[in-house]
């Protein structure tokens, strides 16, 4: 199954499989997404999930706190996309 995830930093909408994450999916189509670890312990690639559902690969608690996940909050390198998703980083792209 594949959603379309629009990252609105650079307003694109991009395919993105279930089984795949949005930063995978991202970077695959040639966007510029902030990360460092890709592994969920970093937090270069914490974004605000403003639409959509998403579930989440393990990650550290200090890359993405639950009082953050509450507020709307998502690691891109461990978010699988459940639905269509609107989202944007809050990072800066990599130099």
């Amino acid at each position: 199954m594949k959603f379309a995830v629009t990252l609105g930093n650079v307003g694109r909408t991009i395919e993105c499989r279930a089984d795949q994450t949005i930063l995978s999916a991202a970077v695959g189509a040639g966007i510029d997404y902030p990360y460092a670890c890709a592994s969920g312990n970093c937090a270069t690639c914490i974004s605000d999930l403003k639409a959509g559902d998403v579930d989440l690969l393990p990650y550290g608690d200090g890359a993405l706190s639950a009082q953050l996940r509450s507020q709307g909050k998502t690691l891109a390198c461990r978010a699988r996309p459940r639905s269509d998703v609107e989202i944007v980083w809050l990072g800066r792209p990599r130099a």
